[in-house]
């Protein structure tokens, strides 16, 4: 039986096919921001997958970048949500900010372009004055736009646009209970007062008796879902209901929207006994289920309120809802569920650069973008190695098996020598850090000699002397380990001496790694067709050999070649490069170290 993610990679494989067909109508290519709000200049966003995931820390511009998105079509604009107050006034530049993208009608279209512009609105023909006014303007070759005949603009694209802020998706009793207080009593006496008259809206009764004076609408269409809609409810949130009833009313004093859900053994419930995540999912399936083909799907943070189990099920109906009516989904958010599994180009990672401005990275993969944010395992394991070289290779193929976020990668400064004697004790004497605290060291400090404290004999086990000689033949550092033992009479108690040794050796048993065939991380990496391909020229000046001795020379010639000079911050970015063209070629020394983070990955000591 198909699980739901082998079921999730079939539908994005599906959707892709049907992208490149060109199977979607007035679907939005790009949007590039030459100036608006705290983007970069020129920003860019592709958006090549029909389910584009935004991913950042808080405050990095997601959410404006959505309700760009929002002002795009014909008949919308972003002005519904980025307007000018007297406390956060919106002060125009000489540049006025402003949007454009590219859109596809068809596929036997060309991509036409669309500029919108915040044009401050006078009063006048008929229309009021608009501050936050945005209108369609000319296109212009200085943004980056395709020409038109002069004076001439494409129309915006014709699209529906279904925005949900799932943070601000209260119900109405919610809304009521949490932000408004009554003129007398206690607000849980006004809402038993009032809800008399919603039964009588759920049971189709006729509660207008109850209006004010002014005898204003109380209650828009009572909606009864069908069938179908109550089925997808039920998968995305593992409920089992039989009918679910939605409306539209302003009971309790401003308009807000309640649910009735009705189960098995005739018991029912309203929003108020039911879960915020749970009252958004049923509008979201109602909304998208109703939206028209080809719309255009906004949610901000789909996650709130959500067990990660549910958050998989709604992407996978998202996913089928692209599929079946070739929607375009843009999707703000935080969780790891929605970006796994997908398509590198469609996750787009938004970061602060160092003006404070957000850029935007158009194609990283999910491991990357969760890594950037902070998204590590609760439980993740820690590596320590030698060098930042080191550091570098072994991110580069976590990243390649996915398993970056699980991990972080430390070096030390010292080398080899500052590991074994100063950190290593510390690690190996705390029950703590041999769980989750590893060590690999650079393959030319590997002797090959590890020792199962289980397999020595007593004899062994009782005799410091012996236990620090076994010690220091686990590796080529030669150093001496002090620390962890008392004094006594100039040489230390014996019995500690035992305890510290017989750690130190289970410890590099269990949590002590080398690089494979002896090599250093730059030999390791230096050690690709490719790259032995397009820098021949260099090697040519060793001879064609690559070892320990000369690795790193080679790498700071590479550096020269790559930078016109050499720096510590160049030889790291050449070290990047060059790792990133390592990583494509899977080769021995590749393997290993992928058999040694895997089995670190797995251990749960």
């Amino acid at each position: 039986m198909r699980n739901i993610f082998d079921s999730i990679k079939d539908d994005i494989t599906t959707i892709q096919d049907l992208k490149q067909r060109n199977k979607f109508k007035n679907y939005i290519e790009y949007m590039v921001f030459p100036y608006f709000k705290n983007l970069e200049l020129n920003t860019k966003i592709e958006l090549d997958f029909p389910m584009t995931i935004l991913i950042g820390r808080n405050g990095c511009g997601k959410s404006s970048t959505l309700q760009a998105f929002y002002g795009a079509p014909k008949g919308y604009s972003c002005g519904e949500f980025w307007f000018s107050t007297n406390l956060d006034p919106i002060i125009e530049s000489k540049d006025r900010n402003r949007y454009f993208y590219g859109y596809k009608e068809n596929d036997s279209t060309e991509v036409k372009e669309v500029k919108k512009s915040r044009i401050k609105r006078s009063e006048g023909k008929g229309k009021k004055a608009d501050p936050d006014y945005w209108e369609t303007t000319r296109p212009s070759i200085k943004d980056g736009m395709k020409p038109l005949i002069k004076g001439s603009r494409n129309t915006p694209v014709n699209k529906k646009v279904v925005y949900i802020d799932f943070r601000g998706e209260l119900s109405a009793f919610d809304k009521y209970f949490y932000f408004f207080r009554p003129q007398r009593g206690k607000k849980q006496d006004y809402l038993r007062n009032k809800s008399e008259y919603l039964s009588k809206i759920f049971n189709g009764e006729d509660p207008r008796y109850w209006q004010d004076k002014k005898k204003r609408r109380l209650f828009d269409e009572l909606i009864t879902f069908e069938e179908k809609y109550v089925s997808l409810a039920n998968k995305i949130l593992g409920k089992n209901y039989k009918e679910i009833l939605m409306v539209d009313h302003r009971v309790y004093s401003d308009w807000g929207t309640s649910i009735l859900v009705k189960t098995d053994f005739d018991s029912q419930y309203s929003e108020a006994n039911a879960g915020s995540g749970e009252t958004a999912v049923i509008k979201l399936v109602y909304r998208i289920m109703k939206a028209e083909p080809f719309s255009l799907i906004l949610l901000d943070e789909p996650e709130v309120s959500l067990h990660p189990s549910a958050q998989l099920r709604l992407k996978k109906f998202l996913l089928e809802q692209i599929k079946n009516k070739k929607h375009q989904v843009i999707i703000s958010t935080h969780s790891q569920v929605f970006s796994q599994d997908m398509p590198s180009k469609s996750i787009k990672l938004f970061e602060t650069n160092q003006k404070g401005k957000f850029i935007v990275k158009n194609e990283v993969t999910p491991d990357e973008a969760f890594y950037d944010i902070g998204g590590y395992a609760e439980n993740k394991k820690n590596i320590i190695c030698e060098d930042v070289s080191c550091k570098i290779l072994l991110e580069k193929v976590l990243l390649s098996m996915r398993l970056l976020q699980f991990f972080e990668v430390k070096y030390v400064h010292g080398g080899a020598e500052t590991i074994v004697t100063k950190h290593l004790p510390v690690y190996a004497m705390n029950n703590e850090f041999k769980k989750n605290i590893y060590i690999i060291l650079d393959g030319d400090k590997d002797s090959g000699i590890k020792y199962e404290i289980n397999e020595l004999m007593a004899s062994q086990l009782e005799c410091s002397a012996t236990l620090e000689g076994l010690f220091a033949e686990t590796t080529t550092a030669n150093c001496k380990v002090s620390g962890f033992i008392d004094g006594c009479n100039g040489d230390g108690r014996d019995d500690q001496k035992v305890e510290l040794y017989r750690s130190l050796i289970k410890y590099q048993c269990d949590n002590m790694y080398f690089l494979p065939n002896n090599s250093i991380p730059e030999a390791i990496i230096l050690n690709n067709n490719d790259i032995k391909l397009v820098y021949g020229n260099i090697l040519c000046n060793y001879n064609n050999e690559i070892t320990n001795s000369n690795a790193k020379d080679i790498i700071k010639d590479i550096c020269l070649e790559l930078h016109g000079e050499y720096s510590e911050e160049n030889y790291l970015s050449t070290m990047s490069i060059l790792a990133n063209k390592w990583c494509k070629e899977e080769n021995e020394d590749f393997s290993d170290i992928k058999i040694i983070l895997s089995s670190i990955h797995k251990s749960n000591k």
